[in-house]
This record gives C-alpha cells, sequence and structure tokens, in this order.
C-alpha cells in the first residue's frame, strides 16, 4: 500500500512546459497554428467558406472546422425564445449544404441571449469536439462533449472546469488526447489554462495554469502534435480593445 502511495505522488506532470515567449515574427500574425511533420510551429492555412445560416443563429458564435475526410462541421449558439440558448453543430460534405442543426448541450439557463462567447471546435476524422462556456442548470463553467458519428449524436457534457467568471476557450484533439485552453474562471488576474484527457474527452484528468501570475491573459489558443502541444493568448482581460504593441505569447509543451 506505501509503495503504491509512493508511486502516485511521484507521477510526473503530464506535460513539461516550456518557459512563455512572444510568437516569433512569422508567426505572431496569426493565433491560428499548427504542428508540421518535424513538430515545428507553422501557420495553419486560413479557413474560406461560406458559413451556415439558420434561424434563431448567433452570427456571431459561429466557427467552423474541416475534418481529414473533407468534410465540413459548424457550432454556434441558437437562441431558445427564452433567451436562453442551446449548442448546435451542422455538418457540410461540400461546404455550401448543411444538415439540420443536431444539439449538443440543451442545459443552459442563462437569459443572455447572445451575450456569451463563441464555443470552440475541432475535428478529429469522424470525430468531433466541442468546447464552450455556459451557466448550466448545476452552475456556470466550461464544459466539453465529442461525437464520434460525425455529428450525428454527442456524448453526455463534461464538466472542464467550474467558475463564474466564464470566458473563451479553444479546444485540440489527436486520437484520445484532448486539450482544451481556456481563460480560466477562477484565476486573478485572469489566466489562460489548459485541461487535458487521454480519453478522448470523457474525463478531463489534469488542469494547469500556463500564462504567468504577472499579467493578465485572454483569447486562448491551442493545437496538439505527436507529442507537442502549444498554447497561445493575448496580454489582457477578456473583452478589452486589442493592443497591437503587445506581441502574443505561446508556450510549447512535451506530451508524457
Amino acid at each position: 500500500m506505501l509503495a503504491a502511495s509512493l508511486a502516485l505522488s511521484c507521477k510526473p506532470d503530464p506535460v513539461e512546459w516550456s518557459e512563455p515567449a512572444p510568437l516569433p515574427p512569422d508567426l505572431a500574425a496569426t493565433a491560428d497554428l499548427a504542428f508540421d511533420a518535424h513538430q515545428n510551429l507553422v501557420v495553419r492555412p486560413p479557413v474560406n467558406i461560406r458559413v451556415p445560416v439558420f434561424s434563431r443563429q448567433c452570427t456571431s458564435s459561429v466557427r467552423v472546422a474541416r475534418d481529414t475526410t473533407g468534410d465540413w462541421y459548424a457550432v454556434w449558439w441558437s437562441v431558445r425564445s427564452d433567451s436562453t440558448a442551446d449548442i448546435v453543430v451542422s455538418r457540410s460534405s461540400d461546404g455550401v449544404n448543411w444538415t439540420p442543426a443536431v444539439k449538443v448541450d440543451p442545459t443552459d439557463a442563462e437569459a443572455v441571449g447572445c451575450r456569451r462567447p463563441a464555443p470552440s471546435l475541432y475535428a478529429d476524422g469522424i470525430t468531433i469536439h466541442v468546447a464552450y462556456v455556459m451557466a448550466a442548470r448545476e452552475g456556470p463553467g466550461i464544459f466539453a462533449s465529442h461525437s464520434m458519428d460525425r455529428g450525428m449524436t454527442f456524448h453526455s457534457p463534461v464538466a472542464v472546469v467550474y467558475g463564474a467568471h466564464i470566458g473563451g476557450t479553444a479546444i485540440a484533439a489527436r486520437g484520445d488526447v484532448v486539450a482544451v485552453a481556456y481563460e480560466d474562471p477562477n484565476s486573478d488576474p485572469q489566466r489562460v489554462a489548459v485541461a487535458l484527457t487521454r480519453s478522448m474527452g470523457h474525463l478531463f484528468e489534469s488542469r494547469e495554469l500556463v500564462s504567468p501570475p504577472t499579467g493578465a491573459a485572454r483569447d486562448p489558443r491551442i493545437t496538439l502534435g505527436a507529442s507537442r502541444i502549444a498554447v497561445t493568448w493575448s496580454p489582457g482581460v477578456a473583452g478589452m480593445a486589442t493592443d497591437t504593441s503587445a506581441p502574443r505569447m505561446v508556450r510549447i509543451g512535451t506530451l508524457r
């Protein structure tokens, strides 16, 4: 029993992080990055698609992604008559015609209409991952859900973290590894954190603040490589005007 306890206490952190640093000049113009075959950070090709238009859609919340089979996916907030909202996803095989929207999570309880952060979306093959902030019935926080059948049905949402001061999210996946970067709802000043799971999003086993405690951070983005993870953020508080003189920051980690 003692040996087992010692082994558990000595378990290494899931990510070995580099120190935070400004994004290199050739990458700083964009927050949308990816790892190439050599595990170097590169600019991800821009998404150029006509986004779907549905009734009751919060148009500023629409986010799109493309999977390796060529299908497109879109996620957004769909407002109900009482100003609460559903997270919904639609699929398109050609980027023009979209399937009827499927509800991801119907438990929102905050009547604020479209005044809510946009969700984030990642397509990993036919598996679709969604992360979002919501005032659910059990309390406000950040949640994630995934579909394993091209967005036809979604697993029950999993709480990433609870907290009242909820902000933006970003999500990435590679096989069973899923990572969510988010504006932490429980830190002061507001910092960017990362939650990690190796069970395809069924349970987030670790959470870690990655931006420094010396200043506020916002607008997180995240990408995964074969054994690498990178998180970027902008200095400042969510909702503030962008300071173009402040460089976007990055922290790169090695998955253990």
